[in-house]
């Protein structure tokens, strides 16, 4: 590589992605998207004179992956990491396996072999860490919906590695065991271990000791030189060179000046992010993504759809609330990195079609520009999704949320400790037993037969042992997610409530079926087929119909507490009411009272859209001696106390909207 022609390409790539940035910035656009278009400009597809080589920029795009992930790091600190790591975790399982098993439903439809759609699905499953993190620069989003985003992303590249290593597996033409599965996840676990334990040792400190100096100059050296230290570590460990650097920042942020090394890395990071979507707008060969645009359409749709839908689902369940978690699905709705490289382990082994990579690409660079456009969007797509939602759940998703917040500000105990160790204990058992049962479903057959068992029923014997074997930790798992769902349940309501406390507990049953048995089954499904994941489906059903049907019951409690609420403090003109006869829950609803002057007086809760735009929910309105069920049509006025049900940001949002 000549100096001269990496300088070349270098001034090129910038200054096309400088004026088609500027257009649309002027258009009011995201900058991501001009350079997307810049690539199309400087690419070797389109015969417009101005050209820079893809290679050199590829690989300077790279330089883009790290620096954005170590910004990514340095924001969020392990003990943030760790706050949102339960709700994270299922979001990130969930989602992963619905992507997945979307993709590798529509490849079967369109009549590929089961191999080339596990390609298609590993693809789709893992959004791109890049496009969210430059839409987030770009846009004003809360602090909490980065967070959950952000972390779900790390845990999908964890993901991403998995799914490369055990699919790199296949196409080298191995056979998959059970051993060889969980010696890759148990080493990966081990390698992140000791990278945070002697890490959290070493970094810290010597980012201090530097920063003693007080030449800025050298800490953005020294930490940048750590961030492509631990980048590369991870790519000689045949991992991520993204996980290191994302590793790399976190370390950093630990000594406790992680802002102003952001703020001296930031313009490098930009510089370099620019040039990482140039090269993915220069990967765009029109002419192949004219010819394979039908299904370029369809896998774009379905990663739009599936990522609302499983995001949101996730979120929920977890306690995101309704507008939190619609807004993650929408940011977390595009294709990847990860998926250029998954796609092309499989089209250059052959297991996959050659139109695999095409189509991959078109998909990452169409939901590229969907992606901000969606954002900009996420309040109109928030009310019309509440305005179509039944009254029951409208209400009870907001109580339900605030359940969440109050929960997670209790500590916690030895017997939710031991309930998830059990679940995960149970959870890692069953795995073992399907996973092992299926890998090595050839030589238990050859082990049957030879052990007196005819061919014609020795399949059936393997299947009917492992589900029998199955059942044991089954049941055991059933019941420890009934004791996590009774003991969080514990942490919110008191004795005398035992219909919400059933309500919670069969929400928390519903996510924990999700989060873990749905990967298992969409995992399972190329190789025995969709029986269990057929399975799973009636679970959710009957858990989902009985979780309507609690839903149903709760909502005069939930009024009746709110009603006694606000009861109390319209007599006590606006103090705050007495808790200790309350169940805790109520800490997380706020009477509010509409004073003279209020912006609210003379409007209708419908045409405030309070619930939409904020995510608090008003559930009960006392007007003078008068107790009233919010309907959304009646029109507020002086004097209204209102009990506005939500988590600490939800609340002081409502606040400012109704005062």
């Amino acid at each position: 590589m000549h100096g001269s022609d990496l300088i070349a390409d270098l001034a090129i790539v910038l200054l096309v992605a400088s004026v088609t940035g500027l257009i649309f910035r002027a258009m009011r656009q995201p900058t991501v998207l001009g350079y997307l278009f810049a690539g199309l400009i400087v690419g070797p597809y389109i015969p417009i004179p101005i050209f820079a080589d893809f290679e050199r920029t590829h690989a300077l795009s790279e330089l883009g992956v790290v620096l954005v992930m170590f910004a990514v790091g340095l924001e969020l600190q392990i003990k943030r990491l760790v706050q949102v790591l339960p709700t994270a975790g299922a979001t990130a399982l969930i989602e992963v396996a619905a992507l997945f098993g979307a993709g590798f439903g529509v490849a079967r439809a369109l009549g590929w072999d089961s191999t080339a759609a596990i390609f298609l699905g590993a693809a789709i499953a893992i959004s791109s860490t890049m496009v969210v993190s430059k839409v987030f620069e770009d846009m004003d989003v809360a602090q909490e919906i980065r967070d959950h985003v952000m972390s779900v992303l790390v845990l999908q590249d964890v993901l991403a590695i998995v799914l490369a290593t055990i699919l790199t597996t296949l196409a080298a033409g191995s056979e998959l065991s059970a051993g060889e599965v969980g010696g890759v996840v148990g080493t990966l676990a081990a390698v992140l271990a000791g990278v945070l334990v002697i890490g959290l040792l070493v970094v810290p400190r010597v980012v201090r000791i530097v920063a003693e100096t007080g030449s800025d100059e050298l800490l953005t050296v020294v930490a940048v030189g750590l961030c492509f230290a631990l980048a590369y570590g991870a790519h000689l460990l045949h991992y991520s060179v993204a996980l290191g650097a994302f590793f790399a920042g976190m370390l950093v942020a630990e000594s406790g000046i992680g802002d102003r090394i952001e703020h001296h890395v930031q313009p490098l990071r930009d510089v370099f992010a620019a040039i990482f979507f140039v090269a993915i707008g220069m990967s765009v060969d029109p002419r192949l993504a004219i010819d394979h645009i039908g299904v370029s359409l369809i896998v774009f749709v379905v990663v739009i759809a599936a990522q609302l839908l499983s995001v949101s689902i996730a979120g929920v369940l977890s306690g995101m609330g309704l507008r939190r978690s619609v807004t993650s699905g929408l940011a977390l709705g595009q294709v990847g990195e990860f998926g250029f490289i998954l796609a092309a382990i499989g089209t250059t082994a052959g297991l996959a079609p050659a139109s695999l990579s095409p189509v991959i690409v078109t998909v990452a660079v169409l939901t590229a520009f969907t992606t901000p456009l969606a954002l900009k969007a996420a309040p109109a797509i928030i009310a019309a999704i509440d305005h179509a939602l039944p009254n029951r759940v409208q209400e009870v998703l907001s109580v339900y949320e605030s359940w969440f917040a109050h929960m997670r500000k209790a500590d916690t105990s030895s017997s939710l400790r031991r309930a998830i160790l059990v679940l995960t204990a149970e959870g890692a058992a069953i795995a073992g037993i399907v996973l092992g049962s299926t890998l090595g479903f050839a030589q238990l057959v050859r082990f049957a037969r030879e052990h007196g068992i005819p061919e014609r029923w020795s399949s059936l014997v393997v299947w009917v042992v492992a589900a029998l074997v199955a059942m044991i930790p089954f049941v055991g798992f059933l019941r420890a997610s009934r004791a996590l769902g009774a003991e969080l349940a514990a942490r919110v309501f008191n004795d005398e409530s035992p219909r919400l406390r059933r309500l919670m507990v069969v929400a928390v049953q519903l996510l924990v079926l999700l989060a873990i048995g749905l990967p298992f089954a969409v995992a399972v499904a190329p190789v025995i087929g969709a029986w269990l994941f057929q399975g799973l489906a009636i679970a959710t059903i009957v858990l989902g119909s009985i979780l309507w049907r609690r839903a149903g019951e709760s909502v005069p409690l939930i009024r009746s507490s709110a009603e006694k609420l606000v009861d109390v403090v319209g007599r006590a003109k606006g103090s705050a009411p007495p808790r200790a006869a309350s169940d805790s829950w109520l800490d997380e609803v706020e009477a509010v009272t509409l004073s003279r002057g209020a912006s609210a007086i003379g409007q209708t809760l419908a045409g405030l859209d309070l619930r939409a735009k904020t995510g608090a929910t008003v559930i009960a309105i006392r007007r003078g001696d008068d107790h009233r069920r919010p309907t959304g049509t009646e029109h507020l006025e002086e004097g209204d106390v209102l009990a506005v049900c939500g988590d600490a940001t939800s609340l002081e949002l409502a606040k400012e909207l109704l005062r």
